[in-house]
């Protein structure tokens, strides 16, 4: 017969709420104690009885994780990262994914609340007011990443802050004339103003903040299909000193591999610099300029945050992560 925390507690001589502190490493306890505990658990090949569990404790303790796709090296990095912190809190993880579609997003969280999940993290690509009232209407403690929503708590980086940093960086290094490329901003609008996509028009905004700043420094955004071949286009045109400023590595990346094609080179005809600092640059030559966050650093304080909002305790409202320009060879 499966061994069970009543017998770990009758072993250890200690009450079954210190074995369970011990199991699901909350405090109250000492470190011998709780070793000593963990030790007689893992002996006995002692499994956690989860819907036992969630009978006790009103919690399912799982935790629905909503991102874009995980093809993005920086979503399977968070996604990841919130995964291992929540094995360490007790709680595991339901993973889906949007695809950046509107009802693909709803589906997933419908399931999710199915499933009776504790709390989620969501990066959403929906926004409006019937969206947020869905999110509401359960109770569920809510964290979004990414972009934020209205009423939630947020865990990011400072996305204008960032943006307005870059383009003063890129400006220093004696360029003229900046080209900000951010595709995503062509969906601004879209399914009557309900697509999210809040973290681009902050950057976007950080951008125009500075130039507009500047009142020698020329500049435009680029949110084209075809920007690689716009941005060619600019370079052999332009008298001016210029340099793209990407919204993301993956679209840096693009222009760069366009760029090789044209024979333009990286810093010697243009610059470029981009935001996310995947981890593929390492395997890129020239190194590209980037923004440095932390999508390990992320996914820590989003898993953090969220069990302390199902724990009962006040959090922030917005929490932003530390971010830094990472100098590459593009500029």
């Amino acid at each position: 017969m499966p061994i069970t925390t009543k017998d770990i507690a009758r072993i250890c001589n200690v009450s079954r709420g210190t074995v369970d502190r011990a199991l699901n490493n909350r405090s109250g306890i000492s470190e011998k104690t709780r070793e000593r505990i963990k030790a007689v658990a893992q002996q006995h090949n002692y499994t956690p009885h989860l819907i036992g569990a969630a009978l006790s404790k009103g919690r399912t303790m799982s935790i629905g994780v909503l991102v874009f796709d995980l093809h993005n090296r920086y979503f399977s990095q968070v996604a990841n990262s919130i995964s291992r912190v929540a094995r360490k809190h007790g709680y595991s993880t339901l993973i889906a994914v949007s695809e950046k579609d509107i009802a693909t997003e709803a589906q997933a969280i419908q399931s999710f609340l199915a499933r009776s999940v504790d709390g989620m993290i969501i990066l959403p690509i929906t926004c409006g007011e019937a969206f947020a009232n869905m999110l509401r209407a359960p109770k569920v403690p809510i964290i979004t990443i990414g972009n934020p929503l209205s009423g939630f708590h947020h865990v990011s980086i400072d996305d204008k802050r960032a943006a307005y940093q870059s383009a003063s960086y890129i400006h220093a290094k004696g360029y003229s004339r900046i080209c900000f490329i951010c595709p995503p901003l062509r969906k601004k609008g879209r399914f009557d103003g309900q697509f999210n996509i809040a973290s681009q028009e902050l950057r976007a905004e950080g951008f125009l903040d500075y130039c507009r700043e500047q009142k020698s420094l020329k500049h435009e955004v680029l949110i084209t299909k075809t920007y690689p071949d716009e941005a060619a286009k600019m370079v052999k045109c332009s008298k001016e000193r210029i340099a793209f400023f990407c919204s993301s590595d993956a679209y840096a990346i693009d222009l760069m591999n366009h760029f090789k094609k044209q024979k333009i080179r990286f810093p010697a005809d243009a610059g470029l610099m981009g935001f996310d600092n995947l981890d593929i640059l390492q395997y890129i030559e020239p190194r590209i300029t980037t923004v440095s966050t932390s999508a390990e650093a992320q996914g820590e304080l989003a898993l953090g945050t969220i069990v302390r909002l199902i724990d009962g305790e006040n959090q922030p409202m917005t929490q932003y992560l530390a971010h830094q320009i990472c100098e590459g060879e593009t500029l």
